[in-house]
């Protein structure tokens, strides 16, 4: 009796902070979040979330009750990383959710739920709705063939450029400053990004509001959300950990793959055989193609070898667990984890 008493007490005196339950990975995607949000100075903050399916986000936010409602939009990549939801945009705070089924719960800086009455989750829409934001962008743009693209600074993602807008304005600029055709030029502009919908999905297309300066530097400043973790991909050895989430047995050696961005050839040991073949790596996506082995027998590996490959030849898509690489099929399931070893 004396020792529960003890620790009730014990708990009352320490601080104690829920831990969100962590998910392995997002629902299916495209998605939309939205949810009404408190804030220390306003009614409170709508918000809505657009995960695309190349790994970025578009978000608004409009802050209720000032004599002005206030829109702050932004656009950024997001990433699944021990469970958590992390969104990172330039000049912008990173922001980390939880990933409960149809909800999205905001969480602290430390990855912590946040211990409040009032709501801190996005719900998932019914449909994929994504907002049109106006954001300022810098990038690389060239005018070609009557048509004009730019490959974002910040994202590394290249666009159409809709001759909308002030987008007369824009070619002028080019036009008068490129040296010879098809130059791509440093850019900086007021612009709606307007989501176009097709047979293929949705596809973003900017759409110049206010033209800002041109300049003949052909390469950005300095992209300000790196994507260091596609590099980071092609510079390890990936070393078999689990295989449809089971662990490999004591003392069988582990299937591994590298990839070589130079070549964009992926090869590596199945067991014992080697193999090799061709990928497509994007910020959401990693397909395996044509993959093929030697031919040398392999009694001690009948049964990891297919299945690895088989797994190779279905992942469709691949996220961080830790610091384990996840790959994963269409529908998002878990496929086989990898840990990166040195060469």
């Amino acid at each position: 009796m004396l020792k529960s008493s003890l620790l009730r007490g014990l708990r009352l005196l320490l601080p104690f902070t829920p831990q969100p339950a962590l998910a392995q990975s997002l629902p299916d995607y495209p998605a939309t979040y939205r949810g009404e949000l408190p804030c220390a100075d306003c009614a409170g903050v709508s918000w809505q979330l657009d995960l695309w399916d190349e790994r970025y986000y578009t978000l608004r936010q409009v802050y209720r009750g000032k004599p002005q409602p206030l829109q702050h939009d932004q656009m950024g990549v997001w990433r699944m990383e021990d469970g958590r939801l992390h969104l990172s945009a330039a000049n912008e705070a990173p922001l980390l959710f939880a990933v409960r089924n149809k909800r999205l719960t905001k969480l602290d800086n430390d990855g912590r739920l946040i211990v409040s009455r009032l709501n801190h989750s996005l719900r998932r829409a019914r449909q994929f709705a994504p907002i049109e934001p106006r954001l300022q962008l810098s990038g690389l743009y060239q005018y070609m063939a009557d048509a004009g693209t730019i490959e974002l600074c910040e994202l590394g993602m290249r666009l159409p450029v809709v001759a909308e807008g002030d987008n007369a304005a824009l070619e002028r600029a080019y036009l008068a400053t490129r040296q010879r055709p098809g130059e791509r030029l440093l850019v900086r502009m007021e612009a709606t990004l307007a989501p176009r919908h097709d047979e293929a999905g949705y596809r973003l297309s900017v759409i110049p509001q206010r033209f800002g300066s041109i300049s003949q530097r052909q390469r950005c400043d300095g992209a300000a959300v790196p994507d260091t973790t596609m590099q980071r991909l092609q510079q390890e050895r990936w070393h078999l950990r689990t295989l449809a989430g089971k662990p490999l047995a004591p003392n069988v050696a582990r299937p591994y793959f590298e990839l070589d961005a130079a070549t964009q050839r992926v090869s590596g040991v199945a067991g014992c055989k080697r193999f090799d073949g061709s990928y497509r790596l994007s910020p959401a996506k990693l397909r395996f193609r044509q993959l093929s082995s030697t031919r040398q027998a392999c009694p001690q590996h009948r049964e990891i070898e297919p299945a690895f490959l088989a797994a190779l030849a279905s992942a469709r898509r691949w996220q961080w667990q830790g610091g384990d690489l996840q790959l994963l099929d269409e529908h998002g399931q878990q496929l086989a984890s990898l840990m990166p070893l040195l060469h």
